[in-house]
């Protein structure tokens, strides 16, 4: 009875374990992943059909040979260093690798290796190759765009940022230009006032002395010409921005020019209680240039020096012959420009705020004066403290030597 007990045993045995080869066997065949058993030398025992197929094999092709042959040359040391603690040890262990196809193809694996043992023969290893390249591609072009996301949100945010900007900046200049028309009312009505009054006022006394009547005739022809200045001074800036202003080219001394300027403002700064000096070279120093329009930009800088200086002030007006330009100086000891008023001084319609003080001016004439530079290529700096004074230094190109031998020419 025990014989055929054992018998039985051994039977039912050999059932199961033939019943466990049948399923590994299907399930072998029946796998879309790369599945495989390595000798304990590495080389492939045996290997699925549809496995052998995703590097362009067949199985029988496969057999024998070493799986380092399959392997990228870049990958080769730490994939037999991996296989061999694989087979030294008895963990499951996965790791990713590049596996080369018949065709060249790179193909990235994901590889779950264990070490089986049997008595019989060395350890060999069972492992299943999953194909993850679309999964890694998938993997980069997430990354790729996850940084394009990142640079897109942060563009995004720079528009924003200056779209925020220029709506701060259109804001300002309407406000701007509000009070803009409200300096140029006032400064309309003040002359106009003037002039209708005096005017009115000769029309209604037939027997006004002749000497009144002509103080108040010079008094309408004084505030008339201030009148048609300021208008002007606007339609200047109107043509400049619409660029139908021409300039009217041709060579001169700048130096006479602007002594003739000084002449002319000489009994104003003397009225305002102020002093000049002068430091401008005796030489002529010839550039070709709109004459009467450099002349406006000088009287329009002497005019600011003279209103913003008070009593007792000093203006100073320099002028150098450099190597291809002139270099004019038009400084103060007035009242200056704050440090964050600076930058915006040339802007259109900008004043700047003076608590306490009532400043007659449209604010376009220092950007008449920029304006005007710029069209004869020059170049206008401003250098400024608050209650310590202002200096203008206006740089222009000079008419060479050689420039005025080819015109004499012609």
């Amino acid at each position: 009875m025990p014989e055929l007990n054992q018998s039985l045993f051994c039977q039912k045995n050999c059932i199961s374990l033939s019943r466990k080869d049948e399923i590994f066997e299907v399930l072998l065949e029946a796998s879309e992943d790369l599945i495989f058993i390595l000798d304990n030398k590495g080389c492939f025992k045996r290997v699925n059909e549809n496995g052998a197929a995703l590097l362009e094999f067949s199985s029988q092709e496969l057999l024998g040979k070493h799986l380092l042959e399959f392997v990228d040359p870049n990958s080769n040391r730490v994939i037999a260093s991996s296989l061999q603690e694989i087979l030294e040890s008895n963990e499951l262990t996965t790791f990713e690798t590049v596996l080369v196809s018949k065709s060249g193809k790179e193909i990235i694996f994901l590889i779950t290796a264990k070490t089986i043992f049997d008595k019989s023969v060395k350890p060999e290893l069972l492992a299943v190759a999953k194909d993850i390249t679309s999964l890694h591609y998938e993997a980069e072009r997430a990354n790729d765009l996850a940084v394009k996301l990142i640079e897109a949100q942060r563009l995004i945010a720079i528009e924003r940022e200056r779209t925020n900007r220029r709506n701060t900046i259109i804001d300002e200049l309407a406000r701007l230009k509000n009070e803009f028309i409200s300096n140029v009312s006032h400064e309309l009505r003040t002359p106009l006032a003037s002039i209708i009054g005096y005017s009115e006022a000769i029309l209604s006394d037939p027997n006004m002395p002749k000497e009144v009547q002509t103080e108040f005739t010079e008094i309408i022809l004084k505030e008339s010409k201030k009148l048609a200045g300021l208008v002007n001074n606007v339609l200047d800036i109107t043509k400049i921005e619409g660029g139908e202003i021409q300039l009217d080219r041709s060579n001169f001394n700048i130096i006479e020019v602007l002594n003739d300027v000084i002449e002319k403002f000489k009994p104003l700064i003397k009225e305002h209680g102020l002093s000049l000096s002068c430091d401008i070279s005796a030489d002529e120093v010839i550039i070709n240039a709109d004459k009467e329009k450099l002349r406006q930009v000088f009287e329009g800088l002497l005019n600011n020096a003279i209103k913003f200086t008070d009593s007792g002030g000093r203006i100073f007006v320099g002028a150098r012959s450099l190597y291809k330009e002139i270099e004019i100086i038009i400084s103060d000891t007035g009242i200056g420009i704050p440090e964050n008023d600076i930058l915006n001084i040339f802007q259109k319609f900008y004043r700047v705020s003076r608590p306490g003080k009532q400043i007659s001016g449209t604010g376009l004439g220092l950007v008449f004066v920029k304006q005007i530079v710029d069209l004869h290529k020059g170049l206008i700096t401003v250098n400024s403290e608050a209650n310590m004074g202002t200096s203008f230094v206006i740089k222009l190109p000079k008419e060479n030597k050689l420039q005025q031998t080819n015109k004499g020419l012609k």
